[in-house]
């Protein structure tokens, strides 16, 4: 009986082998992926991309300083590998925070990590007048593995920035308004900026000679940590009640005075700041009937 237990468990190899052989998954994770990397601007501190895909994947991408006397593809598989670990252990530290805070669905790591079809990316925080690998691969969602051909190119940053961003502002209620534009007053939506909006009473406890003073040294330190949530595109509203779903801790109070500074986020923020590229405005919050508007021309510049 013996040889008829052989040839059953042979039987069955062969069928388990069949049906992975046929699972589509298994195919097109392991199949040829070709990924276009079109790079549309490139600026002094941030650089935009185009992503597309010969078909239909999950893909990783990202950038990173060039180093020299390394080509990434001599060692592509160790390139990709070290890619994919970075990236998951800041998915963990980003779950971490969603678990701890309770919420109720979150993410998977191909969903929140990776992209799927064609992708546009601005990538900020750069520094002047340097080299950046940008690079995308296909990955198997299913075991966090790098499969194909590693897709890189190389690009250098502009010395200085040309461009300029007035930030009209307005405040009414408890709701404050900020529209970023060009010199000819359009809205600009595809470029970063940050914001800030602070109690005079604080600003004034911190212990900085004036109020531009103190956002030049907030804006540095989240332009240095590369905090991307802190960045901001086109028009933006906030609650000022405390809360606004995290994205502010200001709670306007009657009577106080208040400091709101902009800046477009490209390249290092040094002090004093261009003119034309960031502005600085001061106010008092009245309640609920409040209704201010503000322009380049009511910029503080820095003052008290």
């Amino acid at each position: 009986m013996a040889p008829l237990k052989l040839l059953a468990v042979a039987a069955a190899l062969t069928i388990a082998i069949g049906l992975c052989s046929c699972d589509p998954n298994a195919k097109a994770y392991t199949k040829r992926i070709d990924i276009a990397i079109d790079v549309q601007n490139i600026s002094e501190g941030f650089v935009q991309v185009e992503f597309s895909t010969s078909r239909e994947a999950f893909y990783l991408i990202g950038i990173q300083p060039a180093k020299e006397h390394i080509d990434p593809q001599k060692i592509a598989k160790t390139f990709m590998l070290l890619a994919l670990d970075s990236a998951y252990l800041d998915y963990l530290k980003w779950r971490n925070g969603q678990l701890t805070n309770l919420t109720p669905f979150v993410a998977d790591f191909s969903s929140h990590s990776l992209q799927y079809g064609t992708t546009n990316r601005t990538f900020c925080f750069l520094q002047p007048d340097t080299d950046y690998w940008i690079f995308a691969f296909g990955v198997n969602p299913e075991s966090n593995k790098p499969f194909g051909q590693l897709f890189l190119e190389t690009i250098t940053t502009k010395h200085a920035s040309t461009l300029s961003m007035d930030f009209q502002y307005r405040v009414r209620g408890e709701w404050d308004y900020v529209y970023p534009k060009d010199t000819a007053g359009k809205i600009i939506s595809d470029i970063p900026w940050v914001g800030m909006t602070i109690d005079s009473v604080e600003l004034r406890q911190n212990g900085c000679r004036v109020p531009g003073e103190f956002f030049v040294r907030e804006f540095k330190h989240i332009y240095d940590a590369q905090e991307y949530d802190k960045a901001f595109y086109g028009v933006i509203a906030h609650q000022n009640n405390g809360d606004a779903n995290g994205t502010t801790t200001t709670c306007f109070e009657p009577g106080h005075t208040y400091y709101s500074a902009f800046a477009l986020l490209d390249g290092p923020i040094t002090f004093p700041p261009a003119e034309n590229k960031y502005d600085i405005y001061r106010f008092t919050w009245h309640g609920p009937e409040t209704d201010l508007n503000f322009t380049h021309e009511d910029c503080t510049h820095g003052a008290w």
